[in-house]
């Protein structure tokens, strides 16, 4: 079996790097032969949920989704890397109700103004010219102490320190060391890559 199957979270403002940053983490995983399933909130938007509006309740409604996808995958004895903005405490709170203690929190920090001079989806540049409502002006509550035990703050921190900090916080989670320093493992097929 594998070693405490976990829900790594990532949340954060979009353009804070958590795609990024939750790639990383799904790819040290699978260096590590260890099964994991990435899910974006992006991807899940236009399958699983592209029945929902961006209204609050939608919104929440997304959030659950994605948690109970990754209760079922957690159960398959999988390890699983969410990435979400997950800007309200309520979304929080419904995502740690449904995955108790398989989840484990990355809060990725920029600041606001930092993340519109990024915008690599172009998000911010269609929220000013009104073509994406709430997003900008979107509270953000600000991370409570248990969901900031893992801060990542990524204009303090490069795209490689960053991910080392997340790997390592996984390494003792799964109790697995690193690529260095793990024994070979012969004749073992590579981890699989779930899509979902």
């Amino acid at each position: 079996m594998n070693p405490h199957p976990t829900v790594f979270w990532f949340f954060g403002r979009s353009g804070a790097g958590k795609t990024t940053l939750a790639q990383r983490l799904r790819d040290g995983l699978l260096s590590r032969r260890l099964p994991v399933v990435f899910l974006d909130a992006d991807d899940l938007r236009s399958t699983l949920s592209s029945d929902l509006s961006f209204t609050p309740e939608a919104r929440l409604e997304n959030h659950r989704r994605i948690a109970e996808v990754a209760r079922l995958l957690v159960r398959q004895d999988l390890h699983v890397i969410v990435s979400t903005m997950a800007p309200e405490y309520r979304h929080r709170d419904l995502a740690l109700e449904i995955l108790d203690q398989n989840l484990v929190w990355f809060y990725i920090h920029a600041p606001l103004e930092v993340c519109i001079r990024r915008d690599p989806k172009g998000l911010y540049r269609r929220a000013l010219d009104g073509q994406v409502a709430r997003l900008i002006d979107y509270p953000f509550d600000a991370p409570r102490p248990e969901e900031k035990q893992h801060r990542i703050d990524t204009v303090a921190e490069n795209v490689d320190e960053c991910a080392h900090a997340i790997l390592a916080v996984a390494e003792a989670r799964l109790h697995v060391g690193t690529v260095e320093t793990s024994p070979p493992l012969p004749n073992v097929p590579a981890a699989p890559v779930y899509s979902i």
